[in-house]
């Protein structure tokens, strides 16, 4: 077994911790954004900007910040 398969599932609440603390400026700067540059309408705004969060945290900032973590650990 390799070094990646021995170790379990990452905690749920690291995921939780990391996931908060990643949303929080995202949350804050893409949907103005959106509404300044691209349209005013909520429904719009709230589907572009979800669009754009969900892939930043699931396949950008989480695999850094557990990578991080377990680096750190060692």
């Amino acid at each position: 077994m390799t070094d990646r398969q021995s170790k379990g599932p990452p905690s749920k609440h690291l995921a939780a911790l990391f996931t908060f603390i990643g949303l929080l400026p995202l949350v804050y700067y893409i949907p103005p954004w959106i509404m300044e540059n691209i349209s005013a309408d909520n429904r719009i705004v709230t589907l572009l900007a979800v669009g754009i969060i969900v892939p930043i945290i699931s396949y950008v900032f989480l695999p850094i910040c557990f990578w991080t973590f377990e680096r750190l650990r060692r």
